[in-house]
């Protein structure tokens, strides 16, 4: 069948720099980039009954959903911040973590994020994930090849409802590209399908 895909390229930097990270030393800083939205439309086989069974949908109070695999992630809610912890093989924990807070702006929590994440992370402003005219902020650390640890941390977060929501990936690389690529693209699949009841 036949199947309208919308992506950014934002969200494929995104996928890439959980896959293989970015080894920049700069300090945090701000940047801006325009960012195109593409369209493609793609033809697949229609999907095995057991994989579509496998999927579960999340309807967070605050207005959002995002699909997700059960048999590969732990979901917890805790009022405004829920978590998506990934328990297949992987290197470390892989989790992503969605909250709201109210009363704050995306703009200033993602410079105060990107000091905390401290040197080596940037924030870019571009489109947020699948929504039209509605702007965010991406910070980035990328994975250092210091420690040894393949840790890599991006959050994109965006103005919402009289304060800010925000997705935050935590991961581990492991030098394992197939195995990697196995962790980032399940991450990156709930990211991709975050759509909005507003």
């Amino acid at each position: 069948m036949k199947k309208q895909v919308m992506a950014t390229m934002l969200t494929t930097a995104m996928i890439a720099s959980m896959l293989v990270g970015c080894t920049s030393s700069e300090t945090a800083e701000t940047t801006t980039e325009t960012v195109e939205e593409t369209t493609e439309t793609t033809t697949e086989e229609a999907p095995a009954e057991d994989a579509a069974a496998s999927e579960e949908v999340y309807e967070d109070a605050n207005g959002w959903s995002v699909k997700y695999d059960p048999s590969l992630f732990t979901v917890t809610n805790d009022g405004d911040v829920t978590s998506f912890a990934y328990t297949g093989e992987s290197a470390g924990a892989n989790v992503i973590i969605a909250s709201y807070k109210a009363g704050e702006d995306a703009k200033t929590a993602a410079d105060k994020l990107a000091a905390e994440y401290g040197d080596g992370a940037s924030v870019t402003e571009a489109p947020f994930p699948n929504t039209e005219g509605v702007n965010g902020y991406w910070v980035q650390l990328p994975t250092s090849e210091e420690d040894g640890t393949g840790l890599y941390m991006t959050c994109v977060l965006r103005d919402y409802k009289d304060g800010v929501l925000s997705f935050e990936l935590t991961g581990h690389n492991s030098g394992d590209d197939e195995k990697d690529m196995a962790v980032s693209d399940h991450m990156a699949m709930i990211i991709d399908s975050l759509t909005f009841a507003e």
